[in-house]
Formats: structure tokens, C-alpha cells, sequence
């Protein structure tokens, strides 16, 4: 299979929505230390919105389509390992060992919910799944996403349950003592040095596993969907017309019902009806039992509402008058690893303590329309330095030195004959 622009291109949508979810944990790091969710202060129609909108297009779609463009790679990189007569094994390890290394650094200096450590451990179970059958591989994929998603509705109901009983006091869930704790967060996080490195490792120590467990199945299960579909050669065949439209609309407009009304129903029980004014403070319609199954529903509706964001994505970018698109996108997908470090690195000095030279550490004070316009800007300033950078460089300045890596051959030794 050879590399497709509109892959790239997709990868690079997917940069997007990666940046429009990361970016609240940066801008709000109470969001990492468990005592809830938070956009601010939530009162103005428009932070409303945007908030809402966030959850709605692209919370637990964007990585969905990130993990299956990942599978997806591996078909690629196995192909070329082939047909130069190297192990596609070694060469795995390799590149999964270079992303260990820098998911750890990553996640503990930059943001605790890297996805890099979980891709690098899992790409592990899919390389020794590399040959399973598409009726076995779908099965497990689904099983993996339904799982999850059913897991963390029950823990919704239960905590529902739990709440309305004598069992718990309601007041652990109290908004005031959610704020009290984001005071200390955002405190932490751009106090000094020492207490963000504190605050990195110890919010690390509760994400990192989370990630793993929560999210890893899913993105699992886009793993073997990628695996799947690109032994099928199926994206190749989109974007060729091999495929009726009539019957890739249908698909794609069915996914986007379903998916849709699932995550506009967990955006409301997640943050309220952004069409009714908000109190200061005041948090979703139901406190943490309501979030918690709204993020079920997220879960449940990721990898549905995600096809229908790609097949709609190739039906647009297959067109020939859509190749100024293709061109614009495809730079930052094909360095889409450098782009998705660099937005942390560019939000951590925006909002943390490592910005505190430049007069930022802006965590907290930025309302959320105020993080919509960072999302729009950065992602429209990686794509045009995306591709100025491609213009002199092969490669991105993070993929040149994994794929040296990943690629380098052991010595041989060189004996004398007799």
C-alpha cells in the first residue's frame, strides 16, 4: 500500500480534535486531579457553547480516529519491512521501545495524558495479533469498545445510586470543594518549578493507569479496525470510487445520527444545557454520577460518530476540486508525531509555570471561547509550519530520529577467512 496523501490529511483533521480535547487539561489542570470537570467559570452563553461543542464533536472521537490511522500504519511499516527482506518484529520493537521513552518523558514533563506509552505497550498485543483472521479481529474490537463503554455506564448509574442514598454524603461532591481544589491545581501548576514537577508526577500516577485501562481498550480496538482495513486496502479503494457514494453517504450519515445524538446527550450531562444561563460555579445537571455517565456515552459514541467523520473526510478529499485541501492538510498529518508533542509543549509554556518567563502560566484565567481561539490558532499555525518545514526537511524534526532509530541495523562483524 502506498502512502496517501488524504491519509495525511486525515491524521492531520485528527491533530484538531487531539488539541480541542488536550487542551482543557492544560488550560484547567483541576481536570487532571479527579475532583471533576471544569471550563472555567462557565456563565457566558458563548463558554457555554464552546464547552459544549468540545464534548460534542470531538471528546472520544479524535483519538479513536488517531489510534485507527496508528493500525493503520502498522500495515504500512509491515509491508515495507517485507518487501526489504527486514523483520517486521525487530523493527517494531524498536520504534515501540523510541515510544516508550518518549510517551514517559512526555507525559511527566509536558502532559500526564499522553497516549504515546499506551500506543507504545499495546502495539506490543497487536504485533502478536498481527495475523489474525477480520471475523476474529472485528469480534475483539467490538467486545473491547463495548466493554468499556458499558463499564463505565454501570459506574455511572451506581454512583447515581450512591448518591441519592444515606451511603454518601453529599457533600463530598459539593462545588465548593471541587473549587477549593482547583484553586490548589492551578496554584500548583503554575506556583514554581518544584510544585509543577510535583503536581506532573503525581497527577501522572493517576492518569497514566487510567489511560491504559480506560482508553487503551478502545484504542485497541482502532487498532484492529486499522490492522483490518488496511490489509483490506479499503481506504485505497475509497479514495479510488471503488465504492459506491450513495452507499458510503448512508453509512456515514447513519454514524453521524447515532453517534451524534449520543454525544450531544453526554455533553448536557456533562455540562448542562448551554442554551440555559449557568450560576457561577454551578456544575452539570446532576454533579459527578451525571458525568460519569456521560462518559459512558462518550465512549459508546466515539468509534461510531469517528466513521462518520472519516468516510465523509475521503468522500470529500477524493474529489479533484478538494486537492488544495489535501495539499494544505497533508504536511501536518505526514509529521503528525512532532505536531502532537509540539502542542503540548506549546501549551505547557502557554499555561503552566514554564511560561512564567514570558509572563504566561495562564492556567485558569482564559474563559473558554478564549481556549477555542488558542485550539484554531495553533492547529492553523502548525499546518502552515507544517509545511514550510517539509519543504526543506524529509521528515519531521521527532520522526527523523524515531525512524533512524526504528530502521537502524545491528553490526556485523566482519571475520577474517581462513
Amino acid at each position: 500500500m502506498q502512502r496517501l496523501h488524504a491519509v495525511d490529511a486525515l491524521r492531520a483533521l485528527a491533530l484538531l480534535g487531539v488539541l480541542a480535547v488536550n487542551i482543557w487539561y492544560f488550560a484547567f489542570p483541576e481536570n487532571l486531579s479527579g475532583s471533576g470537570r471544569s471550563a472555567g467559570a462557565e456563565t457566558a452563553p458563548a463558554d457555554q457553547w464552546v464547552a459544549f461543542a468540545a464534548t460534542t464533536l470531538f471528546e472520544g472521537k479524535s483519538y479513536v480516529v488517531f489510534s485507527f490511522l496508528f493500525g493503520l500504519s502498522f500495515v504500512l511499516q509491515w509491508g515495507s519491512a517485507h518487501r526489504s527482506g527486514a523483520s517486521e518484529v525487530t523493527r517494531s520493537v524498536r520504534r515501540f521501545i523510541g515510544l516508550i521513552v518518549l510517551g514517559l518523558l512526555h507525559g511527566i514533563f509536558l502532559f500526564v495524558g499522553d497516549i504515546l506509552l499506551a500506543y507504545a505497550l499495546l502495539g506490543f498485543a497487536l504485533l502478536g495479533l498481527r495475523r489474525i483472521g477480520t471475523r476474529a479481529a472485528l469480534t475483539l474490537a467490538a467486545a473491547l469498545w463495548l466493554i468499556v463503554a458499558l463499564a463505565i455506564l454501570g459506574l455511572g448509574g451506581l454512583t447515581l445510586a450512591l448518591a441519592s442514598s444515606s451511603m454518601v454524603d453529599p457533600a463530598a461532591l459539593d462545588a465548593a470543594a471541587m473549587s477549593t481544589s482547583a484553586e490548589a491545581a492551578r496554584e500548583a501548576y503554575t506556583g514554581g518549578l518544584g510544585s509543577y514537577l510535583a503536581f506532573q508526577l503525581s497527577a501522572y500516577g493517576l492518569v497514566a493507569p487510567s489511560t491504559l485501562i480506560v482508553q487503551g481498550p478502545v484504542a485497541f480496538a482502532a487498532f484492529l479496525l486499522g490492522l483490518v482495513l488496511g490489509r483490506g486496502r479499503l481506504l485505497e479503494r475509497i479514495m479510488a470510487g471503488e465504492i459506491p457514494t450513495a452507499r458510503l453517504l448512508r453509512l456515514a450519515l447513519l454514524a453521524l445520527a447515532v453517534g451524534g445524538a449520543l454525544s450531544v446527550t453526554a455533553a448536557w450531562l456533562t455540562w448542562g444545557a448551554p442554551w440555559t444561563p449557568q450560576e457561577p460555579g454551578q456544575r452539570s445537571v446532576g454533579g459527578l454520577g451525571m458525568e460519569t455517565l456521560g462518559g459512558g456515552l462518550i465512549f459508546l459514541a466515539g468509534p461510531i460518530q469517528a466513521t462518520g467523520y472519516v468516510v465523509v473526510a475521503l468522500l470529500i478529499l477524493r474529489q479533484p476540486q478538494f486537492g488544495w485541501l489535501v495539499r494544505a492538510l497533508a504536511p501536518a498529518g505526514s509529521m503528525s508525531l512532532s505536531n502532537y508533542l509540539g502542542q503540548s509543549l506549546v501549551l505547557a509554556v502557554l499555561f503552566s509555570v514554564l511560561g512564567a518567563p514570558l509572563g504566561l502560566g495562564l492556567a485558569g484565567q482564559l474563559s473558554a471561547s478564549q481556549v477555542g481561539l488558542v485550539v484554531v490558532g495553533l492547529w492553523t499555525v502548525q499546518l502552515g509550519l507544517s509545511g514550510l518545514w517539509l519543504r526543506r526537511f524529509s521528515r519531521g524534526p521527532v520522526e527523523f530520529p524515531l525512524r533512524a532509530w526504528t530502521y537502524a541495523e545491528p553490526r556485523r562483524r566482519n571475520h577474517p577467512s581462513a
